[in-house]
């Protein structure tokens, strides 16, 4: 896993990459880590409750690409765990989204990530619940719930 996390980080504009499981724990980054681990920690379960949440109003997505005023983030969900790419504002985006599909279909094909993905496999859905949300946060999902299902 760590050989396509540096076929990533090698395309230009590209500052780092990282795995996270469904929790929001990473499992593998670039190194040196483009980020603090507990800052990726945060990036792995906020994108994931927002997969959540997009799969209960009806919206399903498999990627999700942030831009901010200093970089871009790319988030791929693999089900299991979710692949973040952090980038250059000016990045090709389309070159990023091409490697990313080509590390994906990688990791698929072999076992030995497959095993360690399942070694970290968890359910998504236990991001959002009461204990792990503000109030606000909680109404916005119920609210969400509610018109989705």
């Amino acid at each position: 896993m760590e050989r396509e996390i540096e076929q990533l980080t090698a395309l230009p504009a590209v500052e780092g990459a990282f795995l996270c499981d469904n929790r929001g724990d990473v499992i593998v980054s670039s190194d040196p880590a483009v980020l603090a681990t507990v800052t990726m920690n945060t990036i792995g379960r906020e994108i994931g409750r927002a997969f959540v949440a997009l799969q209960a109003a009806g919206f399903p997505a498999t990627r999700l690409d942030l831009t901010y005023d200093t970089w871009r983030l790319l988030a791929h969900d693999l089900g299991d765990a979710v692949l973040f790419v952090v980038a250059q504002p000016t990045v090709d985006m389309a070159i990023v989204r091409i490697t990313t599909d080509v590390v994906i279909a990688t990791w698929q094909k072999d076992p030995a990530a497959q095993k360690r993905l399942q070694k970290h496999r968890s359910e998504r859905a236990q991001l959002v619940n009461r204990t792990a949300l503000d109030p606000g946060s909680w109404l916005s999902w119920n609210i969400i719930a509610q018109r989705g299902g």
